[in-house]
């Protein structure tokens, strides 16, 4: 069997892609990246993965989106991709100030943000959108996965010891198996030519950063579901865009999700797509957002 080497970050941009960025917040260091607009920079985006996710997730939208003039900043929530991973040295700080912060921080121009939120990130972008969504040009939803409040005692029972050792060493394990990637890609893509070629090193290494499983057990312990009933004041563009088969997201969860968003948001249900649908069927996605932009006149 082969032997998993642990990853220790040293946070240093330039690493672990050329555009690799880092912002300190705190006890937290953030990775970003920014991919500029191919020619004339017509808008922004500022983009966030779902569970188990990174940036990489996004290279075949961001392909598209840049040479189309907008400029896309990708960012690895906590405990995922090249951020930090939380234990009990780390003194918590909720993700949405971070992110606002950094978003500030980016915003120099104040042009201001299209947020864009996959799946877990969907949850967040509302969440978001729920703080002040004033922030934002736009925002698109896709397969947004709602994440639940955990209780105090199940929250406790997460970030004991023993169940941080063992998601440690159950990711330590995995980590040499291309083969279970690409079968956890084919179950999120629903398309097994994708899945075969996909480059499973891209998915699988943040996993063997040390403190990973740790950093997995502290951020499902902070887990909050955004409210459905403040969803209905944005008034900024909004587009959701599902799959019909995703195997994540039920439709009556969905089905809450659209009832509860403002009349007249733009709905497209991508058939036969699976949660993952922005990588397979990016070309699909892409024309759904790009003429959502340009009819609110933002590209």
């Amino acid at each position: 069997m082969a032997k998993t080497e642990l990853i220790k970050l040293k946070f240093q941009d330039g690493e672990p892609f050329a555009n690799s960025q880092y912002y300190k917040y705190g006890d937290y260091d953030l990775h970003y990246r920014i991919d500029p607009a191919k020619g004339t920079e017509k808008a922004k985006m500022f983009m966030i993965h779902g569970f188990g996710c990174d940036t990489t997730f996004f290279d075949e939208l961001v392909e598209r989106y840049t040479k189309e003039g907008i400029k896309c900043v990708r960012v690895d929530l906590p405990d995922f991709g090249y951020s930090t991973r939380e234990d009990k040295n780390i003194h918590f700080v909720p993700q949405i100030p971070m992110l606002f912060d950094l978003m500030d921080k980016l915003d120099t121009d104040k042009s201001g943000w299209i947020l864009v939120g996959h799946s877990m990130g969907g949850s967040v972008a509302l969440e978001m959108a729920n703080q002040d969504f004033s922030r934002f040009n736009a925002i698109i939803l896709n397969a947004p996965l709602l994440m639940f409040n955990v209780p105090p005692w199940l929250s406790k029972f997460i970030m004991i010891k023993p169940m941080c050792d063992i998601m440690d060493k159950a990711l330590a394990f995995f980590g040499p198996h291309d083969w279970l990637f690409k079968v956890i890609e084919f179950t999120m893509t629903m398309d097994p030519i994708y899945s075969l070629k996909y480059d499973a090193k891209k998915f699988e290494t943040p996993y063997i950063i040390e403190g990973s499983g740790t950093g997995l057990c502290y951020m499902t312990s902070k887990t909050t579901c955004p409210s459905l009933d403040e969803l209905h004041k944005i008034t900024v563009p909004l587009q959701l865009v599902t799959g019909t088969a995703d195997l994540f997201v039920f439709p009556t969860k969905s089905a809450a999700l659209r009832a509860a968003l403002p009349a007249g948001f733009d709905d497209h249900k991508i058939q036969r797509g699976g949660h993952c649908f922005l990588q397979n069927r990016d070309k699909e996605t892409a024309k759904l957002a790009l003429d959502f932009l340009k009819k609110n006149g933002l590209l």
